[in-house]
């Protein structure tokens, strides 16, 4: 397994019928790197130590801005999208395998 860190979970959302959107506690260059829509195998270290593989997609939301002044932000998130995927405890860190998959 690659152990590069793509994000850290911050927040985690599930979307009916999708799969469960991971969102990352600040910027993370290794996820802003990959191709979005690409699908890869990650490892999931919880903050208790569990490990656990996944099957996540690469996917840009648009956070609102903080002042009514300021634009909307578009940043990299994780969809998780293996059979059933659930809520991810924050603090989660989310690594990259080797390579995507098909």
């Amino acid at each position: 397994m690659n152990s590069e860190l793509l994000l850290q979970v911050q927040d985690s959302f599930s979307l009916t019928g999708l799969g469960v959107l991971l969102v990352a506690a600040g910027p993370q260059p290794g996820l802003a790197e990959l191709d979005l829509h690409t699908v890869w195998e990650v490892q999931l270290v919880f903050p208790d130590g569990r490990q656990e593989v996944a099957t996540a997609s690469v996917e840009e939301i648009t956070r609102p801005a903080d002042t009514p002044d300021a634009e909307a932000t578009p940043v990299r998130a994780l969809l998780l999208t293996h059979e059933n995927a659930a809520a991810v405890a924050v603090g989660t860190r989310v690594y990259r395998c080797a390579r995507p998959t098909k």
